[in-house]
């Protein structure tokens, strides 16, 4: 990897201001590490520039046919972090009145050349003061704590003259403005078309593993991924396996069984062509989570929605006399008093 152009600006939003940073000694090890950590991250999404006159991609275009004039670097170096400025300001204003701040941090921007390939890398990441006890100074820097990286993004440069421009990016919160508004990018694929793609790549996966040989576990592990897609804000693969499957202790699965299933599951973004990180579109996959089960004859019971603590809610029994029930807790007063009611023996 040879990193050709480099520079840090500090984005200060709250006092309206973009402060260039000295490149610190060995600050391309930590280039290295922000390229590295993207093309091992599987939470990333795949974008495309929305026309080659953007000012961000214009501006990368310029420094990479001028990549010898510092003084047309630096001058479209000043114009992306000037732009950032702008949108970061006008993004803390549209959330101000939910006391939500927009994360503060540097802009690190590079033009690498990798493998035979030019890359541009644009990075958020938290810059912070430390106290150096060699010399009881007061310094600053980056911490390789990859929680630290806010924001990234990737662009692949084959052709300058190209008409598009592909992107990685990774965001650690939902944060249309960096993707939309400072880069000016768009999905290569829709958030509806993302829900669509996972939610039945992986309600088949579960179906054709789990729903025979261990029901309950599938029936556990298809609640938990219900509610992942209903009440999250962004949608990650890699955190709704490690949630629902790495972490989940089986009742009738074999270890050896969870195993292969989780290495099924973690082939499905390439297999099925669907992003790893997007905002779930709920209303696309709504009707498909309602679920019945075959109770008695004559009787079913109908799951509408994801529900919390379905272990709590309803769990089967087998009495004494060998017969076997479920007990279902209601919150419904009509419902509970239209059934015979009997003591606990």
């Amino acid at each position: 990897m040879r990193i050709i152009t480099q520079a840090i600006r500090v984005i200060d939003y709250e006092n309206n201001k973009v402060l260039p940073r000295d490149i610190m000694p060995k600050f391309g090890e930590y280039i290295e590490q922000l390229i590295s950590y993207i093309n091992g991250n599987t939470s990333i999404r795949e974008y495309k520039t929305q026309s080659v006159g953007g000012e961000v991609i214009s501006s990368i275009l310029e420094i990479v046919e001028n990549r010898s004039n510092e003084e047309i670097i630096l001058q479209r170096i000043d114009m992306m972090a000037e732009r950032l400025l702008r949108k970061e300001r006008e993004a803390q204003e549209q959330v101000a009145s939910m006391d939500i701040k927009v994360q503060k941090g540097s802009l690190i921007l590079s033009l690498i050349e990798h493998d035979e390939n030019l890359l541009f890398l644009l990075a958020k990441v938290e810059h912070t003061d430390f106290f150096d006890d060699t010399d009881y100074s007061i310094k600053s820097g980056f911490s390789k704590d990859t929680k630290k990286i806010w924001k990234t993004c990737l662009f692949k440069i084959d052709d300058v003259r190209a008409e598009q421009f592909c992107a990685k990016i990774y965001s650690n919160t939902v944060a249309k403005y960096w993707w939309h508004d400072f880069l000016e990018l768009e999905e290569l694929q829709s958030d509806e078309c993302n829900t669509k793609r996972a939610f039945k790549a992986i309600e088949n996966t579960l179906n054709r593993n789990l729903k025979k040989v261990a029901p309950y576990d599938h029936m556990v592990i298809q609640n938990a991924i219900y509610l992942y897609f209903s009440s999250t804000e962004q949608f990650d693969f890699s955190e709704i396996l490690e949630r629902n499957v790495k972490n989940y202790t089986p009742n009738d699965m074999t270890a050896e069984k969870k195993e292969e299933l989780l290495q099924k599951l973690q082939k499905l973004p390439e297999e099925q062509h669907f992003d790893q990180q997007f905002p779930p579109s709920l209303s696309v996959i709504k009707r498909k989570m309602k679920k019945t089960y075959d109770v008695y004859s004559g009787i079913q019971i109908k799951v509408t929605s994801a529900v919390e603590n379905l272990g709590d809610v309803i769990e089967a029994y087998q009495a004494d006399d060998g017969k076997r029930y479920l007990k279902i807790r209601i919150d419904n007063d009509v419902t509970f008093r239209t059934f015979e009611r009997k003591a606990e023996s």
